[in-house]
Formats: C-alpha cells, sequence, structure tokens
C-alpha cells in the first residue's frame, strides 16, 4: 500500500460517523434518530440518505444555534428529546452528535445518563451515540450505536430492571451485520438462518425498515419495522453471536464481553469459499444438513465463474468502497481471476492487500490513477471520473443517488455472488 501523504481530499469516499450511527439507528422498530447539533447536520444525513434509499428517514435535530454551541448544548438536547416523544411517540430515540457539539467537551452523555435516571415516560430506550464528524467514518458510527445499545442492554440485564432475563430461546441467534449490507442482503441472510430453523435476532435489521414496501398504515414518521427493541433481553439467551464484516472485526470482543455468548466471525458471507463456510457452520452447529435450495445455487455460482471468466480475461478493475465491500467483492472478483488494478477504501486494510496490484487509503480522485482499467466499481460520486476516463462504472456502494433499485441487489452468499459475476461481465461485455 502506498503511503503517500494527502493534505486535502478533493472528492472524499469517507462519509461521517454520525451518519454510520444514524443507518444503524434506523434498523431499529419505531424509532426516530436526534442527531444533536445545527440544523444543517442532520439535513446532510437526512437528504444523502433518502436518496439512497428513497424512503422516509426519521431523522430530526436539536437545532443547536450559536449560543448553545459556545455555552452548552444541554437544554436544547433535552427538549429535543422530549419533542421527539411527544410529537413522534418511538420506542427509541437514538441519540448522535456532530462535530459542533463534541467540540466544546460537553459531558454529552452524562446529560443523557442523567436525563434517563429520571425518566417517567414509557417508551423503551434512549442511547446516544458519540460520532464526531472529525473522528472517524461511516463505518466506526455504525459499530459505535451498535456497541451503544449492546452496552444499554448490558446495564439493564444486570441491574433487573426494567429488562428482565427470559427464558431460554434455544433455536436464536443474534446477528451483527455490516452496514454496507443492502435491505435484500438483509433479508437473504434471515431467510437462509431460518432454513436452519434459527430465529435471528438482526442487530439492525435493514431489511424489514428499509427493503422498500408501502406500509397500510400510510405515512410514518417513525421507522416501520427493525429489530424490536423489546427484544434487548432476549439476546442474551440466544445460542451464539454470528458477526459478519470487516468493519466490525475490532468488536468481536466487544460484542462477546457484552452479550456472554461465543461468537462466530467471518469477513464476509460472499463468493463460494466464504459461502461454504458460513453453511457448513449452519450445519454443525444446527445438526441439520445443508438444504437442497443452497445446494444447488453453489453449482450455479461455479457455472457463472466459468461462463462470466471469459469476459474478464486480460481486464483489470479498480475498486473506491468502504472496506466491507471492498472485501466482498474483491473476494468474489479473486475467485473468478479477475486483476484487481487498485483498491480505494477509507480504511487501511492489510488483511485483503495480497488482492491487489495497489491498495490504497484515500479519496476518489485516486481514481485519476487507473486509466488503464477497464471498469470501475463504486458510488454514484464516482461517475464523473469513469465518464472523463471512457471507463464503464458499476455501481455499488454508499451512496447511490442516481439510480433506484439497488436496495433490491443482494450480493453475499452465492446467490449474491452469482449476481455480481453476472452483472459486471455483461457490463465489460457491452465496452
Amino acid at each position: 500500500m502506498d503511503n503517500l501523504i494527502r493534505n486535502i481530499e478533493i472528492n472524499p469516499l469517507k462519509t461521517s460517523s454520525s451518519l454510520g450511527a444514524g443507518v444503524f439507528f434506523l434498523g431499529l422498530k419505531n424509532a426516530a434518530v436526534l442527531m444533536h447539533g445545527a440544523v444543517g447536520c442532520a439535513s446532510f444525513d437526512k437528504v444523502t440518505l433518502t436518496k439512497h434509499f428513497r424512503e422516509n428517514i426519521p431523522i430530526v435535530t436539536t437545532a443547536l444555534n450559536e449560543s448553545g454551541a459556545i455555552l452548552g448544548g444541554k437544554d436544547f438536547l433535552i427538549a429535543g428529546i422530549k419533542n421527539v416523544y411527544e410529537k413522534m411517540k418511538p420506542d427509541f430515540i437514538g441519540i448522535a452528535s456532530s462535530g459542533l457539539t463534541e467540540t466544546n467537551g460537553e459531558d454529552i452523555a452524562g446529560i443523557v445518563k442523567d436525563f434517563k435516571s429520571g425518566l417517567n415516560i414509557s417508551f423503551a430506550c434512549v442511547i446516544y451515540a458519540g460520532t464526531p464528524d472529525y473522528k472517524g467514518c461511516f463505518e466506526d458510527g455504525y459499530t459505535a450505536a451498535m456497541l451503544s445499545l449492546l452496552a444499554e442492554a448490558f446495564d439493564r440485564n444486570k441491574n433487573g430492571k426494567p429488562f428482565k432475563k427470559s427464558g431460554k430461546r434455544a433455536n436464536s441467534v443474534n446477528v451483527f451485520c455490516p452496514p454496507s449490507f443492502t435491505p435484500q442482503d438483509f433479508l437473504e441472510l434471515r431467510e437462509a438462518l431460518e432454513y436452519f430453523n434459527l430465529k435471528p435476532f438482526m442487530i439492525p435489521d435493514l431489511g424489514l425498515s428499509l427493503d422498500g414496501h408501502l406500509d397500510e398504515r400510510g405515512y410514518l414518521q417513525t421507522t416501520s419495522d427493525g429489530f424490536d427493541a423489546k427484544y434487548l433481553p432476549e439476546i442474551f439467551n440466544s445460542r451464539f453471536n454470528l458477526i459478519i464484516g470487516l468493519s466490525l472485526k475490532d468488536a468481536v470482543k466487544n460484542i462477546e464481553g457484552l452479550t456472554g455468548l461465543k461468537s462466530y466471525y467471518f469477513p464476509n458471507i460472499c463468493g463460494l469459499k466464504n459461502s461454504d463456510k458460513f453453511f457448513n457452520l449452519l450445519s454443525k452447529s444446527t445438526g441439520k444438513e445443508i438444504p437442497e435450495k443452497y445446494k444447488r445455487q453453489r453449482r450455479q455460482l461455479m457455472d457463472a465463474y466459468l461462463d462470466s471468466h471469459f469476459y474478464f480475461s486480460g481486464k483489470e478493475i479498480a475498486l473506491a468502497l468502504g472496506i466491507d465491500l471492498l472485501d466482498s467483492f474483491s473476494a468474489i472478483y479473486s475467485e473468478i481471476g479477475v486483476n484487481l488494478k487498485l483498491g480505494i477504501s477509507t480504511k487501511a486494510v492489510g488483511d485483503i492487500r495480497y488482492r491487489f496490484s495497489d491498495l490504497r487509503e484515500g479519496d476518489l480522485d485516486l481514481l485519476d490513477t487507473c486509466g488503464s482499467a477497464d471498469m470501475i466499481v463504486s458510488n454514484s460520486n464516482a461517475k464523473f471520473y469513469a465518464q472523463n476516463l471512457g471507463i464503464p462504472l458499476l455501481k455499488a456502494g454508499f451512496p447511490i443517488i442516481d439510480e433506484i433499485g439497488h436496495n433490491y441487489k443482494h450480493y453475499i452468499l452465492y446467490g449474491g455472488a452469482i449476481s455480481l459475476a453476472v452483472e459486471s461481465a455483461n457490463l465489460l461485455n457491452k465496452e
């Protein structure tokens, strides 16, 4: 990996940690996201997420002004929580901070804790995740929100109030998915687990909340579905944790410590090799044979690899993606035998360096160095680079704001690898 010093980001690939926390909170049922900061802090996140998911995004702001930023925003935060509850009636409020509110060093976690200690209203959870814009990235904010939720559940379970430990649910499993998963990925994974008679607690569950369905209740001010916070005490009685995603690697020990359960970690569950490991684990842990549906999909994937291999012959691909998708896509392309000329991501990821001729941490401007590549795989913001270089662009990742239907795609397990291999081959064939 080249360690080039760059003093400016021309076209950032990295997005803020508050955006990642917001996405996590949106995977909870009847939830609202409260951004503690100026109006613009929430507006950017709300607009970006609305364009990407094409759904109602319940993000509101504490509307901090100049005096609040200087003298402290405690009153704004408390008023914001009360307003959200009174007007939106959520079961869950996820609070994400911003660079503005974190810069003055105010103890936001302490304010939320003191407020909750005197709480006399009935909704289940108010969770705070520290997500200053100047620290971390999308994946870090997502992970911070996840650990904040688990820490809250751990404290309540330990203290015995208001949650009480429930009886054994021998068939339940806690599933922690990466922020790179599309809503359809969540649904596909849920279906696979249910084939083994496992009851998944998807934490979060964007497959239920942002899969793009018309709700019979009409317009809702909160999320329509997702992981229900009332099941938090039951996660301690699950059989094991299933943790997926390179971005969650450093969180495995924390998740194990908070839940007290054995964890199985997968950097990704994409492609032939990783899908084999995943299904073999499920078969071994449940004592059930792998369903014929997935055995057939495995054979279909091998055939798709053979069919698409000819279109990749002699071709070079550049990928500019978040670390989870970079790992997942490069795993699939490597199985086909594709020459990965350039990889760009939001973090240094030495685990997958061997797959690339050149792997860098940086921004989309680095795509200017891939002039001889035959295809670029990145989000909508890479469109102008692809046009200028005359290279086809396969759009994936976050955000995708100039197309619809991407949330119905899936890239995990055998079926997802088939989709990516065929879509990529067809795009190369057109050129």
